[in-house]
């Protein structure tokens, strides 16, 4: 008969559905094959939709969209499989956004920079009122030459922080 989604197996030819195809040798369970996702609503795999392909917001699962370094989100009226904002598409891919200084094209530079096509250099440099500040790569640029990130490691020490003080 054949096992369905995340149901035992031992072996590929186990699995039932077509799309799911695939034994996890980890769990011994049936996952989707590759270049399918598991749908959030079903025990069903679809196919990866392409990038700037059509895509739901509501499916919770990551992993929808094939190319790397995407995701689903809103893009006017539709969703679609959009470039993470770290990142711009160069038609097929989803590669990573200049930063100050290098040589680009327009829409490749980080956030808050722009591509000076006036000279013949094409060199990312950062907007009126933003400085370069390198907190990693690429380069960002940042209003007062601070870069406001708040990562959870900084939240759950300034929480300990406070913890001790109220003690």
């Amino acid at each position: 008969m054949g096992a369905n989604y995340d149901e035992a197996c031992k072996v590929d030819g186990d699995c039932k559905e077509a799309n799911a195809a695939k034994c996890d040798s980890g769990t011994s369970k049936c996952i989707c094959s590759d270049n399918f996702f598991r749908k959030t609503t079903a025990t069903e795999c679809a196919a990866k939709v392409a990038l700037d392909g059509a895509c739901k917001v509501t499916e919770s699962t990551k992993g929808q969209c094939s190319v790397a370094e995407t995701e689903c989100r809103h893009d006017g009226s539709e969703s679609k499989c959009l470039c993470k904002a770290t990142h711009y598409s160069d038609g097929s891919a989803c590669q990573t956004r200049i930063g100050p200084g290098a040589t680009c094209a327009v829409h490749q530079c980080v956030t808050n920079a722009s591509c000076n096509t006036t000279s013949s250099l094409n060199k990312c440099q950062c907007n009126a009122g933003y400085t370069a500040t390198q907190t990693g790569k690429p380069t960002m640029c940042s209003s007062n030459g601070v870069v406001k990130v708040i990562t959870l490691t900084y939240v759950v020490s300034i929480l300990l922080s406070m913890m001790l003080v109220l003690r």
